[in-house]
């Protein structure tokens, strides 16, 4: 056994650790809980790829109407455009540049888009992991289900959602 693992044997009993207070452990761990998932939130990577596609992760805002726009690169061409999507709906609409949006539609998968595909798997991580304060989901009805939310993506004032 190495010097610094032995203990010399002291006299009278083993002292007892420091009491803390009650609750305290508790606090500290739920604190410590709290960092622990900041600090990987800091390693998330900012942008991830689905399909053909990469989008900004990191900077998803919130606008009117729960729709959450991002910056989005497809294929080689590193030209940004912008994606909006509206979890209520499961649709998506995206736009070049200060152009106009495109209208709604359902995501398109790699099977359907060689462009865009990949969009039904971002959609479903994005609104999987959205908070529920964060939503307003209506009882959903199957004329509802076809109809294009009524809130069009414009440029977004942040209201600090993600």
């Amino acid at each position: 056994m190495p010097a610094w693992a032995q203990t010399a044997p002291g006299p009278g009993p083993a002292k007892a650790a420091p009491a803390t207070p009650a609750g305290a452990t508790t606090q500290q761990n739920a604190r410590e809980q709290q960092l622990l998932e900041r600090i990987r939130q800091l390693k998330t990577p900012r942008w991830r790829s689905y399909g053909v596609c990469r989008y900004d992760w990191t900077n998803w805002r919130l606008a009117d109407g729960g729709v959450r726009t991002t910056d989005v690169e497809c294929g080689s061409d590193t030209s940004r455009s912008q994606v909006a999507v509206h979890c209520d709906t499961l649709q998506v609409a995206r736009r070049e540049g200060e152009g106009a949006w495109t209208p709604w539609r359902l995501p398109a998968s790699a099977a359907e888009s060689k462009t865009s595909g990949g969009e039904d798997v971002m959609v479903a991580a994005l609104c999987a992991n959205v908070k529920p304060s964060e939503v307003k989901v209506a009882p959903a009805t199957k004329a509802d289900s076809a109809k294009p939310p009524s809130v069009k993506p414009t440029t977004p004032k942040p209201t600090g959602g993600r």
